[in-house]
């Protein structure tokens, strides 16, 4: 599971969370209860913390990114598409 730490941030999942080999999760991502991040997908929380919440699932190719003043939220049982692309937004909750 690609998990990389930045300074002192660093991912934080779920022991139920499911993330794929080739997925990243880079810095200051938590992953909830029986989330998921699919193949080729991003999570870059560099700036501000990216909280993905229980059930969810990140399909693959898709990016999501933080920006300082603008934190990304998804909510419980959300689903984000294949390839789609979020940037310091709240889905779902």
């Amino acid at each position: 599971m690609p998990l990389y730490a930045l300074g002192d941030k660093r991912p934080t999942c779920h022991p139920t969370a499911w993330v794929a080999p080739s997925a990243d999760l880079i810095a200051d991502v938590q992953l909830g209860e029986a989330a998921s991040v699919w193949f080729g997908a991003v999570v870059r929380a560099d700036n501000t913390p990216i909280v993905i919440g229980a059930r969810s699932n990140i399909q693959e190719g898709a990016m999501l990114h933080s920006d300082p003043g603008a934190p990304l939220r998804i909510g419980a049982d959300c689903t984000i598409g294949h390839h789609a692309i979020l940037h310091g937004c709240t889905v779902g909750d």
